[in-house]
């Protein structure tokens, strides 16, 4: 993709190994790379050429991406679960922690990839493991801690993880995608890279795809207070095949949430 270069702040790779991943996987579309400090810590920007479009150039120069590691994801989940228990946190939540980048660059488009979660993960059940093998044994197991391992740090759920990112996705209207590896950070990165470049050319195509959303292209808003939710709730039953706004309403209005369906298909099942 000549003419387009990735402006990447090195704290996304702060390792030689992991820049020249991303580099390799760059080069496979031809694009090239710098890593500069951005403007957001851990961010991701593209610069096109100066033969492109204004209308290219304003589409690709405003998407951002912030790479979020797992140890500070896992730190506002905390905060979002001590928050949603007590109402007060020292700590911002994932939400909080969107919104301020947002304000900070309010022109753009921010997507936010979260590295290493699965490790943590794996990490938390061999600990769990250890410390349960301990109590049974009553001696203490020697094993080496490994790189990502949880130990003393904080500790949340897979579920409580998801919890967040989907309060985070609803009021922030960003977009979260976890990787797990270097590996798949580069490729990600890569692939995204395509998207931007290809985003111009597919713009009139998608303007019209999903004809349900009459109420406006931007997506509906949710107030805190939940207000908001029946109309996901109706547009989501919108997207089946041949289901149209009569029947999502009427469904709507005896189930008015996706748990109370579910409750019922699973009855009579």
């Amino acid at each position: 993709m000549a003419g387009l270069t990735v402006f990447i702040d090195p704290a996304v790779a702060p390792e030689e190994r992991q820049k020249e991943l991303i580099k390799k996987y760059l080069s496979e579309i031809n694009t090239k790379c710098e890593f500069v400090p951005q403007r957001i810590e851990k961010s991701l920007s593209w610069q096109t050429s100066v033969s492109a479009s204004k209308n290219e150039h304003d589409d690709i120069t405003k998407e951002t991406m912030v790479v979020l590691h797992a140890a500070d994801a896992v730190s506002m989940v905390n905060a979002y679960l001590q928050r949603k228990q007590t109402g007060a946190s020292e700590q911002l939540t994932l939400t909080e922690w969107i919104q301020s980048m947002q304000s900070a660059a309010p022109t753009q488009n921010l997507t936010v990839l979260v590295v290493g979660l699965a490790k943590y993960f794996s990490g938390q059940k061999r600990s769990f493991k250890q410390k349960y093998r301990e109590a049974v044994t009553g001696q203490p197991v020697k094993a080496r801690k490994r790189k990502g391992q949880a130990g003393d740090e904080l500790q949340v759920k897979h579920e409580e993880v998801e919890e967040a990112f989907v309060e985070a996705q609803l009021f922030t209207g960003c977009f979260l995608q976890p990787v797990d590896s270097d590996e798949e950070l580069a490729n990600q990165i890569k692939m995204f890279t395509k998207a931007v470049v290809e985003k111009p050319s597919k713009k009139d195509r998608l303007n019209n795809v999903f004809s349900f959303l009459e109420e406006g292209t931007g997506g509906l808003r949710v107030s805190k207070d939940g207000e908001g939710l029946r109309k996901v709730w109706k547009h989501q039953l919108m997207q089946f095949k041949n289901l149209g706004p009569e029947m999502a309403e009427a469904i709507c209005s005896v189930y008015p949430s996706p748990s109370l369906l579910h409750q019922v298909i699973l009855f009579v099942n």
